[in-house]
């Protein structure tokens, strides 16, 4: 073996690791960073509903514990956030479930959170973009221990269609399949994130991502055929 191939073969086994360690570490929490800005645009939009006089002290509540929670003092804000859920105003009771179910997953009670979210997807008294922020942030949740199956019934709809959540439902589902190891399965789905012209574009850069992992790993590749020399 040449030293040219030697050094491609590192280089290439160093980019398969980086990918690896990207998704095992932070996968979830790179998409529930590129969805979480519908929460801060939804805290506004019921800050505009809720600045009058009634809910001045509820806002003023939400501001503190949300400073609170900031800072890491997650336990005296959730205290605040679950007194708005039982007697604030009604836009101020689905702002603080949500911080609350976030505050829970950071925790690490994921079962918590999970039913917290489970709840405003299902409520009645939540607008339809946030009960369905609400289902992708369950399943972004429920990735690592859930099989591909339960993923999809909660999302599956979510992925299809034009909704503005398609392509974070889609980049879960092949994240699950993946997971998973149904990696044809993964591959469809990064490749129909790939073709979609509207992608945004940090969705697309992943799924290009996870699309060189899958292909480095496919049998026949040049990678695999290397880590067979080396075991020969």
């Amino acid at each position: 073996m040449s030293d040219g191939d030697i050094f491609r073969e590192v280089e290439e086994e160093v980019r398969r690791e980086q990918y690896k360690k990207i998704w095992d570490q932070y996968g979830t929490y790179i998409i529930g960073a590129a969805v979480a800005i519908v929460a801060i645009v939804a805290g506004y939009q019921f800050w505009v509903q809720w600045s009058a006089s009634k809910a001045a002290s509820a806002g003023a509540q939400f501001e503190n514990a949300d400073t609170l929670s900031n800072s890491g003092k997650k336990s005296e804000a959730n205290k605040i956030f679950q007194s708005l859920i039982e007697g604030g105003p009604e836009g101020y009771q689905v702002l603080s479930k949500f911080r609350l179910a976030a505050n829970s997953a950071a925790e690490g009670q994921v079962d918590e959170a999970v039913k917290l979210y489970d709840e405003l997807a299902k409520s009645g008294s939540v607008d339809k973009l946030l009960q369905d922020f609400a289902q992708i942030q369950a399943a972004m949740l429920l990735i690592d221990k859930a099989d591909p199956n339960q993923i999809k019934s909660r999302i599956g709809q979510l992925s299809e269609g034009s909704g503005p959540w398609r392509f974070s439902a889609q980049e879960m589902l092949g994240l699950s399949a993946y997971r998973s190891g149904d990696k044809k399965q993964a591959e469809d789905y990064y490749s129909k994130l790939i073709g979609a012209p509207d992608v945004p574009l940090n969705i697309r850069q992943r799924a290009e991502m996870m699309l060189s992992l899958l292909i480095e790993e496919k049998p026949g590749s040049s990678e695999a055929q290397n880590g067979d020399t080396k075991s020969n």
